[in-house]
């Protein structure tokens, strides 16, 4: 029967490697046991790097053009851009541009080619009118050309009750397209814009109003034309309706929009034109003089921004943790933007420390981080370029290596 061992003198150095030998193993199953832990800190790419070319979804509020309005503002139609501002925020009557919620509206709840019988109480409307008829019958899209174009108040009565029965509960509807478009500063009282107490809105809500109103290929169809011909108490062709933008057949690349005025409000104004790509949308409310205003805030525009698109110009890739490779190639994806022309573009990258093999393709990883002249304009994703196989390994190389 062998003797146990007793640990004395050199002894000591075998009790020694024993307890070594234990202590590997147990770190060997520590790490087996959180092998998904990265043990190092890679290192990521140049932190500010040159970008290719990019565009602005920040207010800049630059000066130089100075329009002679109460308020106004110049956006990018596309991203909301604030490329120009005065007193953008301000809460003031907005006449018959309300016609833009109402067609809208009007689009949110009815077929263009329905019929609408004309009754009494849709006609004799203060103010412009198409001088509609009890008794005569027009489509919806008939009555949007004369709300549109002639900015018929009677148009826009018909088509409130056409819709929702009451102009008390037309404009509830209009209320809460504004909600839901996020506009808190603008509220409805009626459909045709005649100044009521609590019907307003300000020159920033009015332009990304007009986006979105732009985004209907109806809408848009109809605020670009300039004259039309509908029925009059059944004669077809009977009415000619003429739009009254100023700026619509005097302007290069203009679209639409609207037209309003009241004594109360004053001169308001939306436009939107489009060059290169880049569509821009001008609003002015109590103005002087519309024509002169929106000539001077497009202008600015068109000279002073373009649309670009941004890409990270060099190859990036980060540290693959448990794969065949060593690192996984990442691709940052394009954004285009509405920038000034003249300015640096630089990105910075943000992403994770690492990627876990078995990744899919396509898989975000972070973001590429747009500045223009230090500011921070946008971002776009970082997503892996490759697939990342999970490198295979048998029992011995996990616990022993080769």
């Amino acid at each position: 029967m062998p003797a146990a061992y007793t640990f004395v003198g050199d002894d000591m150095k075998v009790q020694k490697n024993v307890l070594r030998y234990l202590a590997i193993l147990l770190l060997i199953v520590a790490v087996a046991g959180v092998g998904s832990l990265p043990l190092f800190s890679p290192d990521l790419p140049k932190a500010e790097q040159t970008a290719e070319t990019g565009a602005i979804p920040v207010e800049f509020g630059f000066g130089g053009v100075s329009p002679g309005a109460e308020s106004a503002i110049l956006i990018d139609g596309d991203s909301g851009s604030v490329l120009y501002a005065k007193n953008p925020d301000q809460q003031r009557g907005m006449a018959s541009t309300t016609k833009i919620m109402t067609a809208y509206a009007v689009l949110s709840c009815l077929s263009p080619e329905t019929a609408v019988e004309i009754t009494p109480e849709m006609t004799g409307i203060e103010g412009s009118s198409i001088y509609l008829k009890a008794g005569e019958t027009l489509t919806v899209k008939e009555l949007l050309y004369g709300l549109l174009l002639e900015s018929g108040n009677d148009s826009a009565v018909a088509l409130a009750i056409a819709c929702d029965g009451s102009i008390q509960q037309f404009a509830e509807r209009m209320n809460r397209l504004a909600a839901e478009l996020g506009l808190v500063h603008t509220r409805f009282q009626n459909p045709h814009g005649l100044a009521a107490e609590g019907h307003y809105t300000t020159a920033r809500e009015l332009a990304l109003l007009t986006a979105e109103a732009l985004k209907l290929p109806l809408f848009r169809e109809i605020v670009s034309t300039y004259q039309i011909r509908i029925p009059y108490d059944g004669i077809e062709g009977g009415r000619c309706l003429t739009n009254h933008n100023p700026l619509l057949k005097a302007y290069q690349g203009m679209i639409g929009v609207k037209t309003g005025w009241t004594t109360a409000d004053g001169k308001c104004f939306v436009s939107s034109a489009e060059r290169d790509g880049m569509t821009l949308i001008a609003v002015s409310l109590g103005d002087t003089g519309i024509s002169a205003t929106h000539r001077k805030l497009l202008d600015y525009g068109f000279a002073t921004y373009e649309k670009r698109t941004l890409t990270v110009n060099r190859p990036l890739s980060l540290p693959l943790v448990g794969g065949e490779a060593s690192f996984v190639a990442v691709q940052g994806k394009a954004l285009t933007l509405t920038l000034p022309k003249e300015g640096e573009v630089t990105a910075r990258i943000e992403a994770a420390p690492f990627v876990y093999a078995g990744t899919a393709k396509g898989t975000p990883v972070g973001r590429a981080v747009f500045l223009w002249n230090g500011i921070e304009v946008g971002s776009a994703p970082l997503v892996t370029a490759e697939e990342t196989p999970i490198k295979r390994i048998s029992l011995w190389e996990k616990w022993f290596g080769k």
